[in-house]
C-alpha cells in the first residue's frame, strides 16, 4: 500500500538514493578488505547514517505523512458522495430497474433489456429516440456504474485510502458487479475502445476486486 501512495517521481528518487548507498557500500567494502568488523562499522556504516536520515526524515514529514492524510480525506469525500441523497436515489432507481423488476421475467426478456441499455450507451440513434422516463433511469444507473469506475481508478492510482474505500463501498460494489455489471458484460462484446462507444466501467475493476482478494472473484 505504501508503494501506491507515492508518485513515480518520488519512488524513482528514493530508488536512486538506495542504489547510490548500495554502490558506495559495495565500493567501500572492496576497498576495505582486511579490516575487522568494528573498523568496517566505524568507517563505512556510521558515516552513512547521518546523510540517509537527513534525506528520509524530511521526505516522511513533508510528503509521506501528509500524503496519507490526503488519501484518507479523499476517500472520505468519495464516501460522502456515495451516501448523498442524489446518489441514493440513483442506486435505488437503477437497482429496481435492472434487478428487482427483472426477477420474475424470463432470461430472454432480461437479455433484451440489457441489450437496450448497451445500445443506449453505444448507439447515438438509440440514445436520441429513447423514452424520457427510460432515459432518466439509464442516466441514474450510469451514474452509479461510473462512480464505481472512478473509485477503482482512484484506488489504483493510490489517491484514495483503500481501507476506507473497502469499508464504505465494497459491499455495494460487489452486489452491483454480480447482478448488473457482469450480466451486461456477458450480454455481448464491445470491441472498440473509443470512449464514445465504450463505457468507462466496461473492463473489470481489478483494483476494487483486489480489495478482498480471492473472495471478490465472481
Amino acid at each position: 500500500m505504501f508503494g501506491t501512495a507515492l508518485p513515480r517521481a518520488l519512488l524513482a528518487a528514493l530508488s536512486g538514493i538506495v542504489c547510490l548507498v548500495l554502490v558506495l557500500l559495495a565500493a567501500a567494502l572492496v576497498a576495505a578488505e582486511g579490516k575487522n568488523q568494528y573498523e568496517l562499522l566505524k568507517d563505512l556504516f556510521v558515516p552513512l547514517i547521518g546523510p540517509v536520515v537527513a534525506v528520509l526524515i524530511p521526505i516522511m514529514v513533508l510528503y509521506v505523512i501528509p500524503s496519507g492524510q490526503s488519501r484518507e480525506k479523499f476517500a472520505l469525500d468519495l464516501c460522502g458522495q456515495y451516501y448523498s441523497e442524489d446518489m441514493r436515489i440513483a442506486r435505488n432507481v437503477g437497482w429496481q430497474h435492472f434487478v428487482v423488476a427483472q426477477r420474475n421475467h424470463p432470461p430472454e426478456e432480461r437479455a433484451r433489456g440489457l441489450h437496450h441499455f448497451l445500445d443506449y450507451l453505444t448507439n447515438p440513434e438509440t440514445h436520441r429516440g429513447i423514452d424520457p422516463h427510460v432515459d432518466e433511469v439509464y442516466q441514474r444507473a450510469s451514474r452509479v456504474l461510473d462512480f464505481f469506475a472512478l473509485v477503482n481508478e482512484c484506488v489504483g492510482r493510490g489517491t484514495a485510502d483503500p481501507d476506507i474505500v473497502r469499508s464504505f463501498l465494497l459491499y455495494y460494489y460487489l452486489w452491483w458487479r454480480d447482478e448488473i455489471l457482469e450480466p451486461l458484460r456477458q450480454t455481448r462484446a464491445i470491441a472498440t475502445r473509443h470512449p464514445k462507444f465504450r463505457p468507462i466501467w466496461w473492463d473489470p475493476m481489478v483494483d476494487l476486486d483486489g480489495l478482498v482478494g480471492d473472495a471478490a472473484v465472481p
